[in-house]
């Protein structure tokens, strides 16, 4: 019957508008019709890599205070910390952002290290660094200060130390931190001879040559390289002697004088324990006045130089040399008097006097021509 058929476009509208039911149900299911996923929720964003926002200064001026890295956020609980090469006592700890390093003592004065951050690092919320980093850190020498107020505890110098502020500083062993702490922070104060006769010393002065002269003894004393100059080995030793038993150190050191007749005397501590007639430089080739540590010695050598008549001099087999300001030296030579100046600039003795000066004297003991 003709009212049973519907029309063929109502048929096919009607099965177009359930497909299209369907496929939207299933997209708001997250499926397709062929069963591949079409639509999701947005996936978050990758977390940002971690940053160092603050780093040491390459140049560490005082080798006790901590050392801080900053992260971009707060140190993760898995995070590796940083190392030193050479490796350095101490302790890492995880503060907040920063990585903090506080070294047992000091790092050692005049010292080079390298300093790793892995590039395993990370901070919470981030991702990881993600490649390693190398700082290059170079720690300071202490100030001359701190290099005589050291030497003075230690009795290497003819002077003790004397406190701006009336602060007592025993001697004895003190700890090594606190002896780093000296170090790079020295007090304020004076240098007072421990005997009337003593040669002075100025604090502070980087050139005194009383320092140059403790620093080359007490080199000499440790089997370090004599050079007057406190590096990175010489400094080791001082911290090490500092927290050990200070024994008394003997002050030797020798005047000139060249009012005539010229002397020399040997002192040893407060004693003058030799005395003897000796030559200076004539005009022309005058010895120069001043403080000088006896920087070079040899039982005997030829001397050679210029008269101040312009000829020249070479003189073999020269006794019981000491050299202490470029060619001036105190040494033996033969002469018909002595007590008035003769030399071409140096001190003489007379051989058998220089004979039993020369073992009374080493490198870096001073002579103070006055």
């Amino acid at each position: 019957m003709s009212w049973l058929r519907r029309p063929r476009w109502r048929v096919l509208g009607a099965v177009t508008a359930i497909a299209v039911v369907a496929a939207a149900a299933l997209l708001v299911l997250g499926r397709g019709t062929d069963g591949i996923h079409l639509a999701s929720a947005a996936s978050p964003p990758p977390p940002p890599a971690t940053q160092l926002t603050s780093l040491p200064a390459r140049h560490v001026t005082n080798g006790t205070t901590p050392i801080l890295i900053t992260l971009s956020g707060p140190v993760a609980p898995t995070s590796p910390h940083p190392w030193f090469e050479p490796h350095i006592n101490g302790t890492w700890a995880s503060v907040g952002n920063a990585e903090v390093f506080t070294a047992a003592s000091t790092l050692e004065p005049c010292t080079k290290y390298q300093l790793w951050i892995p590039a395993d690092t990370i901070a919470t919320g981030h991702s990881r660094l993600g490649r390693h980093q190398i700082l290059h850190l170079t720690v300071a020498c202490p100030d001359t200060r701190a290099l005589q107020f050291a030497l003075a505890r230690l009795n290497y110098m003819p002077e003790r130390f004397v406190s701006q502020y009336g602060i007592d500083y025993p001697r004895g062993p003190e700890t090594r931190k606190l002896a780093a702490e000296h170090a790079y922070d020295a007090p304020h104060g004076t240098l007072v001879p421990r005997y009337d006769d003593a040669p002075p010393a100025t604090y502070g002065d980087p050139e005194d040559p009383v320092t140059v002269g403790a620093v080359e003894i007490f080199q000499a004393d440790h089997d370090i390289a004599v050079t007057g100059q406190a590096d990175a080995r010489t400094w080791a030793s001082l911290l090490a002697a500092l927290t050990g038993d200070h024994k008394l150190h003997d002050d030797t050191w020798v005047t000139v004088t060249e009012t005539l007749p010229e002397t020399l005397e040997v002192h040893h501590n407060s004693d003058v324990v030799l005395s003897s007639p000796a030559n200076t430089g004539v005009p022309g080739a005058p010895t120069a006045q001043g403080i000088f540590p006896i920087y070079e010695r040899f039982v005997s050598t030829t001397m050679t130089g210029t008269n101040p008549d312009g000829s020249h001099y070479s003189d073999p087999g020269v006794p019981w040399v000491n050299y202490f300001n470029g060619g001036d030296a105190v040494h033996g030579f033969d002469r018909p008097g002595y007590g008035y100046p003769q030399s071409d600039g140096c001190v003489e003795l007379p051989p058998a006097t220089a004979a039993e000066v020369y073992p009374l004297l080493a490198i870096g003991d001073i002579v103070w021509v006055q």
